[in-house]
């Protein structure tokens, strides 16, 4: 069988897709640094040149890489914005299955996060982050307004048990994981769903807890 020949898929929207994929399948298992611009284009079997013409550089690409990829829990978030409200279980069903199609996902945001180190993919994915986290306070800031957060929460504690719940289990050591038999397929999202909705619902535990004293402060 004769090689296929390097060039521009048919269809300019399919160039734009092969780039992306390409981008997604290569970023989210190396590091940024490492990927160059004729591995991108080799991977998506078109010409170097098509990464400029379509996204400026390397950074234009991984951006619409990351936007495109994180774009459905990004648009429902928006989409809250909109409307009198939305189940907070319908954005973190949005999320799970985001993170069941690219299962390394969480694992890449979380080491281009924690290494600034003043590079591109940083400078990306952080800009990307910021918003996400500016919808975020936007939502549970309209549940505030409509009464749906119980009394006595700061909604700036609720985003972060929100996020908490929807992130943390993925980017936990395999090993730890395991102990739970937690898998990032199906009926392991799905599963984690249901619980989370459980905790966010009813919390944990049948009697209240005394609640914590203030800190006394040693007299000068």
């Amino acid at each position: 069988m004769a090689a296929q020949k390097l060039g521009r898929p048919q269809g300019e929207s399919q160039v734009r897709a092969a780039l992306i994929d390409a981008a997604r399948s290569t970023f989210l298992h190396n590091s940024y640094e490492r990927v160059s611009i004729r591995e991108l284009a080799r991977r998506a079997n078109v010409d170097a040149a098509m990464i400029r013409y379509y996204f400026g550089s390397k950074a234009g690409l991984f951006d619409t890489m990351v936007r495109e990829t994180l774009a459905p829990v990004m648009n429902m978030l928006r989409q809250t914005l909109t409307r009198e409200s939305q189940p907070p279980q319908q954005l973190m069903q949005a999320y799970y299955q985001m993170m069941q199609a690219h299962p390394a996902l969480p694992r890449f945001i979380y080491q281009v996060l924690n290494n600034p180190g003043g590079n591109e993919a940083y400078a990306v994915l952080s800009e990307v982050f910021m918003e996400i986290l500016a919808d975020a306070t936007a939502w549970v800031q309209q549940l505030a307004e409509l009464e749906q957060l119980k009394t006595g929460l700061d909604p700036k504690m609720v985003r972060l048990s929100f996020m908490s719940l929807m992130v943390f289990p993925l980017i936990a050591p395999r090993l730890l994981l395991q102990q739970f038999d937690l898998e990032a397929n199906g009926n392991g999202m799905q599963t984690l769903l249901q619980h989370n909705v459980k905790v966010m619902q009813h919390g944990l535990f049948v009697a209240p807890l005394a609640e914590l004293q203030e800190p006394h402060h040693a007299a000068k």
